[in-house]
């Protein structure tokens, strides 16, 4: 019922990739300055909640790829959320991020099945 999937950087860009991978498991995703595009495979998250999380000072990935994500999840009609952290780098953003992220898993679990 709550099992979440989070991860930073090359971490964010595996968020993605498990999250798609095995979408029958979680009950929401939390990529963090992931470093990667938005995923080819969206749809697969159609029941994942997911918070995109990134800075705006990030200048190991550009906050450009996340925002591009977020217009995908909007496209797909994913529920989601984005936190751009004003100020926040690439490395400060994983500790500035982490109370919106915990905040936004409570809110959200999977249904039992029977």
């Amino acid at each position: 019922k709550r099992i979440y999937l989070i991860g930073h950087s090359m971490g964010g860009a595996g968020t993605y990739h498990l999250g798609s991978k095995y979408p029958e498991v979680w009950a929401g995703l939390g990529p963090i300055a992931a470093a990667t595009g938005a995923p080819r495979n969206m749809d697969k998250f159609k029941n994942i909640p997911v918070i995109v999380v990134h800075g705006d000072k990030d200048t190991a990935v550009q906050v450009a790829s996340a925002r591009r994500c977020v217009e995908r999840l909007k496209e797909h009609k994913i529920v989601h959320e984005y936190l751009e952290i004003a100020g926040a780098g690439h490395g400060d953003i994983v500790g500035k991020g982490m109370p919106r992220i915990f905040e936004f898993f409570e809110k959200h679990h999977k249904e039992r099945t029977k």
